[in-house]
């Protein structure tokens, strides 16, 4: 238990026992593994009472630590991702040595937090909801956009990523290699380890044959894409095969784990995880009530969300004080052309023509610095405004369209996006904007900016 009070440093409201609020609180279902599961099962609650936060019963009867002040608050994140009914839930009871009936489902509340309680190192397991039911075609594209943020918030977060997959089947694969594409992206070194659950194995036999002709035949290797892997085999539950590789397996995986030095963090995730979510809503979602053109009390309207002040609730900041949350919603629509990989991980914004689209670009931190490059291929200084804040970084331009250049011409594909763009880039920190610097290279706009506080100016 001692990594749980870190991770609850950011629920607690002030100083001593009383203020912690924990009696408000509901608790996570009890045949689940979960200390703390964030209800981010849809974006449309935003609208009104937000994500509902839940504790488990040794949650409740935790003290939180602030991280800053120990030297010992760093640990292990690990992102446990897969697609449906592959196992990552088996192998989290495996972790946490809960043992269920065969046939009993665990439900995943969007991002649930299981602090592992059997080893003197700190681990903490990050699990994310997936598409297990049945919905309507007008829920969709909201259960989309929600599945790929709880993919983005897991792999922002973990410093070790675990991938439970089945038997290599083409979907199974592609996932990996998304995972993959995504974590070498990243400006962050993390561990993969690739867990293959032949669920329906029995037999030593059996398994030693799987292993030769689809692990290490199709996909081992200690590194793909420059990313170090790590191989592991789990076997049907309650069998022989189970008795020899399922418990190897997760003390392989804890061993790993508890050893890997070089990929630990600080363990105040919750407070980072609302600041990612900050950097995408304004990707995802268009807030549009009815009695303001995106202005709040004479304030421009930010998408932006934040612990509610006296309720168990993340909500949008302009609700945070709300007494009853279902009074005046927030009306907003989903943007209309957001873009998944194959896997289902959000690429972008995909806006085109008339409607304002987002250009790509990567975020870096150093110890002082903050970088961001942007990628607007093709355009030159003159043709857009780049406003520096305190909090953020605005970009804003017009991209001609391509077609208008030629004479005739019918259009075969039309991919790169044109016309206005507007771009909002989010700081985890606030920055000093006197001294920001750009640079511009092959349609690459590179932008510097010391951390420390500042108001707006313009490059």
């Amino acid at each position: 238990m001692a990594v749980l009070p870190f991770v609850l440093s950011a629920l607690a409201v002030g100083e001593g026992d009383a203020k912690y609020m924990w009696d408000s609180y509901k608790k996570t279902p009890s045949n689940t593994p979960y200390d703390i599961a964030i209800r981010i099962n849809s974006l449309i609650p935003l609208e009104t009472s937000g994500w509902e936060i839940l504790l488990s019963e040794n949650a409740r009867d935790t003290i939180p630590q602030n991280p800053t002040t120990s030297e010992n608050s760093r640990g292990s994140v690990v992102a446990v991702l897969g697609l449906c009914n592959r196992g990552k839930s088996y192998l989290l009871n495996q972790f946490c040595d809960i043992v269920l009936p065969n046939e009993n489902l665990i439900h995943t509340e969007g991002i649930s937090i299981t602090a592992l309680k059997k080893t003197s190192e700190k681990i903490i397991f990050i699990d994310t909801a997936g598409t297990d039911t049945s919905i309507s075609k007008d829920k969709l594209k909201d259960q989309n956009a929600t599945e790929g943020l709880l993919k983005e918030i897991a792999l922002h977060l973990c410093s070790v990523i675990i991938i439970v997959v089945n038997r290599l089947r083409a979907t199974d694969q592609t996932y990996i290699d998304q995972v993959l594409t995504h974590t070498k992206n990243c400006d962050k070194n993390k561990n993969i380890i690739i867990v293959h659950n032949f669920m329906n194995v029995e037999t030593t036999d059996d398994a030693t044959k799987l292993i030769e002709k689809e692990v290490k035949a199709q996909v081992f290797r200690s590194k793909h894409l420059g990313i170090n892997l790590h191989h592991f085999i789990l076997t049907k539950h309650g069998y022989h095969a189970a008795t020899i590789w399922n418990n190897q397996t997760v003390k392989g995986i804890l061993n790993t784990l508890e050893t890997d030095y070089n990929n630990k963090r600080d363990l105040n995730i919750i407070d980072e995880m609302i600041q990612f979510i900050n950097t995408k809503l304004p990707q995802l979602l268009i807030i549009n009530n009815e009695n303001e053109n995106n202005v709040c009390n004479g304030n421009q309207l930010k998408y932006e969300v934040q612990k509610h002040t006296e309720k168990p609730n993340i909500v949008l900041s302009q609700r945070k004080d709300v007494k009853d949350l279902e009074e005046n919603p927030y009306k907003s629509t989903l943007s209309s052309k957001l873009v998944y990989d194959d896997a289902g991980f959000f690429i972008g914004n995909d806006s085109m023509n008339k409607a304002q689209w987002q250009p790509r670009y990567s975020l870096y931190e150093t110890n002082d610095d903050i970088y961001a490059i942007i990628e607007l291929a093709g355009l030159k200084k003159k043709d857009i405004k780049i406003k520096v804040g305190e909090e953020a970084i605005t970009i804003e331009g017009h991209r001609d369209d391509f077609k208008q250049l030629l004479s005739n011409a019918d259009t075969l594909q039309e991919i790169i996006p044109m016309g206005q763009f507007k771009l909002d880039i989010r700081f985890s920190c606030r920055v000093e904007h006197r001294e920001a610097k750009l640079e511009s290279h092959d349609g690459l706009f590179k932008i510097k900016c010391p951390k420390n506080t500042a108001t707006a100016t313009y490059l």
